[in-house]
């Protein structure tokens, strides 16, 4: 059959606009799925290359195919640009007149070069199972629109094989009439290929032709009828088989999605908790904190109280032996004193001796100038005032030995009050001393306990920073933990709307009666 120009194919197989429209209709093509079409075109056209490679790899699994490729004398790289064009086609959004032509003149070429209806309509089967995984995962949490997707593909590709298995039957009629066969027997058979094309267009996929062993294009024709309607039925199976599969997999799904939610629930409850009892600790923490802090402040001012204690008891245990010294140096002193009073007691004794015969000598005196009568009277004068003056110094002599007994009777007291006191002050000094050794052995205590106050508080900022630490990473699990419920709550939503689409899937296979 030759190719003609624009519409000829069109015309020539009296496919009008409202023949088109009709097509459409009956695949229930909407405007809304044209929308969803052309939306998927950028994730088809990302992934053309990708999809055309798993379709040619495909196809170089059967030999046959790779004949009919190599006898139409070309090769699979050759044709993948094509084959690109024409998937992009299919998500193009304009499926007018152009369209329709575009289609028929592939289905003829098909024809010429012997690619017959099974091999043309199971690669619709495997556009589907290339391309559902991308649709699936672009709209994991939008399964709705996944379905709609789905359900778009499904409709332009049914459209597509109208049209092949149209071109393909028009092509075979064009051959019929050059066939040497009654024309009772050609309605007949065309008759019977009719009623099982009507048979499969409602689903009916268990009918098939009885074809006579012959080598026309008729009979030919007849065996690909067949062998179309069992890749249909293999195919309606196979969606059917998925579709139980799916449901049953998304029931185990949705229960272990429930499973983990509700384990999820309860480990988001045991977090919360946990970070409010964390927020006590902190809270408590940082009491014990400022305790400690006081405490250590303490320490410090009484480690500096006891250095200064130290140093004052330092100077105190200085002043008591200088004042031991001073006292030792005071006894020496007035027993010296009370050496020398003695030697003026023995001296004034002595004056005492010499005043004594003084007088005796005056009065002796006095007694012979009487006795030499008026020559004497002049040195009896001077023997009365040498007694007057020995008198007086009797007198001095004995007040100074009173005044030299005071002296060391008071020598004599200051020397015991001195020795007392020494004794006082030794007794001072010992206790002082110990007093210093116990002091200093308080100093050491405190300012051990001053360390280890530094070491508490130490020790209590690094278990605030540490519980500060735990309480951030606690928040941080306890807001992965929320994530990760809304997250199982939106996944179980997805696994219902999935398990949703597989019975969606099961209803459409089960319009196939196989």
């Amino acid at each position: 059959m030759n190719m003609e120009m624009k519409q000829s194919m069109l015309t020539q197989m009296a496919m009008s606009s409202t023949e088109q429209a009709s097509m459409k209709a009956f695949v229930d093509l909407t405007d809304e799925d044209v929308r969803v079409l052309k939306e998927l075109a950028p994730l088809i056209a990302m992934h053309a290359d990708e999809i055309v490679e798993g379709f040619y790899a495909n196809v170089a699994r059967y030999q046959s195919l790779l004949d009919v490729i190599r006898g139409a004398g070309s090769t699979i790289e050759r044709l993948k640009s094509a084959q690109k064009q024409y998937l992009l086609e299919l998500f193009g959004g304009d499926y007018g007149e152009d369209y329709f032509e575009r289609r028929l003149k592939i289905g003829v070429v098909h024809n010429k070069i012997g690619l017959t209806p099974r091999w043309y309509l199971g690669s619709y089967s495997v556009y589907v199972q290339l391309i559902a995984p991308l649709v699936m995962r672009k709209f994991i949490f939008k399964p709705k629109m996944a379905e709609k997707s789905m359900v778009a593909i499904n409709k332009i590709f049914s459209l597509d094989s109208q049209l092949a298995i149209d071109t393909y039957i028009h092509a075979v009629m064009e051959d019929l009439k050059s066939v040497s066969m009654s024309k009772g027997e050609l309605e007949g058979t065309v008759s019977s290929y009719r009623s099982l094309v009507e048979k499969v267009a409602t689903g009916d996929l268990t009918q098939r032709l009885e074809v006579a062993d012959a080598d026309d294009d008729l009979s030919q024709l007849g065996l690909n009828l067949n062998s179309m309607t069992e890749s249909l039925r293999k195919m309606a199976g196979q969606v059917s088989e998925a579709s139980h599969s799916l449901s049953s997999s998304m029931h185990q799904v949705q229960e272990s999605i429930s499973s983990q939610s509700a384990g999820a629930s309860e480990q988001a409850a045991s977090i919360a908790e946990t970070v409010s009892t964390l927020e006590e600790i902190r809270a408590t923490s940082a009491q014990t904190m400022e305790k400690a802090v006081e405490m250590g402040d303490m320490a410090a001012q009484t480690t500096e109280a006891g250095e200064q204690g130290a140093r004052m008891l330092g100077h105190t245990i200085e002043g008591m032996h200088s004042i031991r010294e001073k006292m030792g140096a005071i006894a020496t002193t007035i027993l010296d004193l009370s050496d020398r009073t003695q030697q003026i007691g023995d001296i004034i004794t002595t004056v005492n001796g010499l005043t004594q015969q003084t007088k005796m000598l005056s009065l002796n005196a006095s007694i012979e100038a009487a006795k030499a009568g008026d020559a004497g009277k002049g040195f009896s004068v001077v023997a009365a005032e040498i007694r007057d003056l020995s008198e007086q110094s009797r007198q001095a002599t004995s007040q100074i030995g009173k005044i030299l007994t005071t002296i060391r009777t008071g020598a004599e007291k200051a020397v015991m009050a001195t020795e007392e006191g020494q004794k006082e002050v030794d007794q001072g000094t010992s206790l002082v001393d110990q007093s210093g050794e116990r002091l200093n052995r308080l100093l050491e205590l405190i300012r051990g306990t001053a360390i280890s106050s530094q070491q508490i508080v130490a020790a209590v900022r690094q278990e605030a920073s540490g519980i500060d630490q735990i309480a951030i990473a606690m928040d941080d699990i306890n807001k992965a933990t929320n994530q990760f419920v809304t997250a199982s709550d939106q996944t179980k939503m997805v696994a219902n709307d999935l398990n949703a689409l597989a019975m969606l899937l099961r209803e459409y296979a089960g319009a196939y009666k196989v």
